[in-house]
Protein backbone atom coordinates (compact mmCIF):
# COMPACT_ATOMS: atom_id res chain seq x y z
CA UNK A 1 0.00 0.00 0.00
CA UNK A 2 1.73 3.13 -1.51
CA UNK A 3 -0.21 5.29 1.10
CA UNK A 4 1.29 3.57 3.87
CA UNK A 5 4.48 3.65 3.01
CA UNK A 6 3.92 7.30 2.73
CA UNK A 7 3.29 7.89 6.34
CA UNK A 8 6.26 6.21 7.30
CA UNK A 9 7.63 8.54 10.20
CA UNK A 10 10.29 10.89 8.87
CA UNK A 11 12.97 10.33 11.49
CA UNK A 12 12.18 6.62 11.57
CA UNK A 13 12.38 5.87 8.00
CA UNK A 14 15.31 8.02 8.12
CA UNK A 15 16.77 5.38 10.37
CA UNK A 16 15.85 3.00 8.60
CA UNK A 17 13.92 1.61 11.35
CA UNK A 18 10.66 -0.50 11.69
CA UNK A 19 7.78 -0.41 13.84
CA UNK A 20 4.36 -1.08 14.95
CA UNK A 21 1.10 0.13 16.28
CA UNK A 22 -2.21 -1.25 17.38
CA UNK A 23 -5.75 0.51 16.81
CA UNK A 24 -8.80 0.28 18.51
CA UNK A 25 -11.72 1.57 15.85
CA UNK A 26 -15.23 0.85 15.53
CA UNK A 27 -16.13 -0.87 12.45
CA UNK A 28 -19.20 1.07 10.30
CA UNK A 29 -21.57 -0.72 8.17
CA UNK A 30 -20.01 1.26 5.14
CA UNK A 31 -16.75 -1.17 5.79
CA UNK A 32 -14.80 2.35 7.22
CA UNK A 33 -13.41 2.80 10.46
CA UNK A 34 -13.99 5.49 13.21
CA UNK A 35 -13.25 6.37 16.87
CA UNK A 36 -9.89 5.04 16.43
CA UNK A 37 -7.87 5.26 19.18
CA UNK A 38 -4.16 4.10 19.93
CA UNK A 39 -3.82 1.28 21.94
CA UNK A 40 0.01 0.76 22.09
CA UNK A 41 2.79 1.35 19.75
CA UNK A 42 6.77 0.09 19.10
CA UNK A 43 9.31 1.11 19.39
CA UNK A 44 7.58 4.07 21.28
CA UNK A 45 8.11 7.87 21.06
CA UNK A 46 8.82 6.99 16.90
CA UNK A 47 5.40 8.57 15.52
CA UNK A 48 4.28 5.47 14.67
CA UNK A 49 0.98 5.51 16.78
CA UNK A 50 0.36 8.62 14.70
CA UNK A 51 1.09 7.40 11.41
CA UNK A 52 -1.58 4.36 12.16
CA UNK A 53 -4.28 6.74 12.77
CA UNK A 54 -3.43 8.50 9.67
CA UNK A 55 -3.73 5.53 7.73
CA UNK A 56 -7.09 4.22 9.62
CA UNK A 57 -8.62 6.58 6.50
CA UNK A 58 -7.56 4.07 3.95
CA UNK A 59 -8.70 0.97 6.09
CA UNK A 60 -11.92 -1.08 5.32
CA UNK A 61 -13.04 -3.92 7.13
CA UNK A 62 -16.11 -6.22 6.47
CA UNK A 63 -18.74 -5.20 9.62
CA UNK A 64 -19.19 -8.23 11.58
CA UNK A 65 -22.61 -10.20 11.96
CA UNK A 66 -24.88 -11.39 14.40
CA UNK A 67 -28.02 -13.72 12.67
CA UNK A 68 -26.68 -12.94 10.08
CA UNK A 69 -27.21 -9.10 10.12
CA UNK A 70 -23.83 -6.79 10.12
CA UNK A 71 -23.75 -4.97 12.96
CA UNK A 72 -22.52 -1.18 12.88
CA UNK A 73 -20.10 -0.14 15.11
CA UNK A 74 -18.21 -3.23 16.84
CA UNK A 75 -14.57 -2.57 17.89
CA UNK A 76 -12.22 -3.99 16.33
CA UNK A 77 -8.23 -3.92 16.90
CA UNK A 78 -6.41 -3.20 14.04
CA UNK A 79 -2.24 -4.40 14.04
CA UNK A 80 -0.09 -2.27 11.28
CA UNK A 81 3.52 -2.85 11.15
CA UNK A 82 6.38 -1.05 9.04
CA UNK A 83 9.11 -3.18 8.19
Amino acid sequence: MGELRALHPREAFRQRRGGQATLACRVRLDTTLSDCRLVDESPPGMGFGQAALAASRYFRFRPPTQNGAPIDGREVRVGVEWP
